[in-house]
């Protein structure tokens, strides 16, 4: 099963469809009370996710189910990135990299920022930058940077024990609402298109 795709922006327009899609989309697939509450609160979380992360956007959103409970919510995004934007970006990401992000949104912005400008219009996929690469759960993928929650735990919980850093890390995602609910989010980014992806596996009868 899937949502049509809905039209969303940074302005709000369109994302109070978008959820009543994700609530039609449960109500189909058989979804308790409960579970129906924690699709809706993963949208939620994904507009306001990448409406917090990108000043200027304009995205797909859907969501498709299957009948053994996996769940996925969709957002595609075109950031609007001229001259004067990016070079703003690279200033502000710049600045960052001597600050620590707070929260996995946090996490998330910082990745996309310096994917966003580390992409060159048209250029190959580099590992050249070691900030974005060290940030934690970041990998290159065929023609696209990718960070994701399955992998950022993985980091954190490996170099636990190496970096005090990383207690802070473990506590945020026990705060973060998405990494608490979701099985994972994948969040890939080529040229100025980002598209998240919430993944979620919901028990079939409810």
């Amino acid at each position: 099963m899937k949502t049509t795709k809905i039209m969303v922006n940074s302005n709000g327009f369109g994302m109070e469809n978008a959820l009543n899609e994700v609530e039609s989309l449960s109500q189909g697939m058989g979804f308790d009370e409960r579970s129906a509450r924690r699709a809706r609160l993963l949208a939620e979380e994904t507009l306001s996710m990448v409406r917090a992360i990108v000043e200027d956007f304009s995205a797909d959103f859907w969501a498709e189910g299957s009948p053994d409970g996996c769940f996925e919510i969709h957002l595609l995004a075109e950031a609007v990135m001229n001259y004067d934007k990016k070079q703003e970006l690279i200033g502000t990401s710049s600045m960052q990299r001597n600050e620590a992000s707070v929260g996995i949104m946090g996490k998330i912005k910082d990745f996309i920022e310096d994917s966003l400008y580390n992409m060159q219009d048209g250029a190959s996929i580099s590992a050249g930058d070691s900030h974005l690469m060290s940030m934690g759960g970041v990998a290159i993928v065929p023609d696209a940077y990718m960070w994701t929650l399955e992998k950022y735990r993985e980091d954190v919980e490996k170099n636990g024990d190496e970096d005090a850093d990383m207690d802070a890390a473990l506590d945020e995602l026990e705060k973060s609402i998405v990494a608490n609910i979701a099985d994972n989010v994948q969040v890939s980014v080529v040229g100025n298109h980002i598209e998240l992806v919430i993944h979620k596996k919901f028990n079939p009868a409810g």
